[in-house]
């Protein structure tokens, strides 16, 4: 991992902030001109780190600097990026476990019964709640356990993505063949058939697949707003314990067996470099990015 050093400079007039490879000549990352806050980066691969020393000098220099921008050499056609916040505790999303949204949700519901209840269901080892509730969040469990093997191989997994809304997604894995957000489903013993435009369960339809294209799309401009380039999103709903799984057609969204995510999302062609991966990961761990999600954006960059 290449070591950066921060130097700050000042003119009459001027006062910028660089990040430089250390003992490298000409080994400009990135520089922040400190009057306007808007940052410049000259090495994309190194984007991510760039930022973090700008941040962290932002920080104990004690210095008001305007709200920090994003620039990328050679896309000055294109609008200045908005900075991350530094983030604070609770803001990391990368310590979310998975079903961490229903966790929550299940831990309120059980508010609601005696203390005596309470006790007995700690007792046998039982959760209180709605059977569905439950039902979904074991199935959150099962994928997140999937996704796991995917660490190991420079894969980004995030679990809970909160929306304004109330409602998160249930993962948002990154990697080299690009950005997915994944619904889990979980149908024990249950029959399932995928058409172009529903899925049935034990023949009854649900409307999954609309509502994944929606999260992933909607996904898909969030970060590449945040990013500064195209992010590519794909939509998949990954079934677990299901006793079949048929495909009478091949909708945009890709409906699996929850227990094969990890090779199967392995199998998909490379479109995002290493550095990619990392600043996607960056920008999508930091839960301010998605309290954003359907906010317009003014054509300065700053959000209202």
């Amino acid at each position: 991992m290449a070591e950066l050093v921060v130097k700050p400079w000042r003119v009459p007039g001027k006062e910028r902030l660089y990040v430089n490879r250390a003992g490298v000549r000409d080994g400009s990352v990135a520089w922040m001109d400190c009057r306007t806050g808007v940052v410049t980066v000259n090495v994309p691969e190194l984007e991510a780190l760039a930022l973090a020393k700008v941040e962290e000098w932002c920080r104990s220099s004690g210095q008001q600097v305007p709200p920090r921008t994003v620039l990328r050499r050679g896309e000055s056609r294109r609008p200045a990026v908005p900075l991350l916040p530094p983030m604070g505790e609770g803001d990391d999303l990368a310590r979310n476990r998975p079903g961490a949204g229903l966790e929550s949700l299940v831990r309120q519901g059980e508010e609601r019964y005696s203390l005596l209840v309470r006790l007995a269901a700690k007792v046998s080892r039982q959760r209180l709640g709605d059977s569905s509730t439950l039902r979904g969040l074991e199935g959150e469990r099962i994928v997140g356990a999937r996704l796991e093997p995917l660490k190991a191989a420079g894969w980004k997994v995030l679990h809970g993505v909160p929306l304004p809304s109330g409602a998160d997604i249930d993962h948002v894995v990154i990697g080299p063949p690009g950005v997915f957000t994944i619904n889990s489903k979980h149908h024990p013993g249950a029959t399932v058939w995928v058409g172009d435009r529903v899925v049935k369960v034990n023949r009854n339809g649900f409307p999954y697949l609309e509502n994944s294209e929606f999260e992933a799309s909607r996904t898909a401009g969030l970060l590449s707003e945040w990013c500064g380039f195209d992010v590519p999103v794909r939509p998949v709903i990954a079934v677990v314990g299901a006793r079949r799984i048929t495909h009478g057609a091949k909708p945009g969204v890709a409906v699996i067996d929850g227990d094969r995510i990890a090779s199967i999302l392995r199998g998909g062609p490379v479109v995002l470099s290493p550095g990619r991966v990392d600043l996607i990961f960056t920008v999508a761990r930091h839960r301010h990015v998605w309290s954003q999600v359907g906010k317009r954006v003014r054509k300065n960059g700053r959000r209202s």
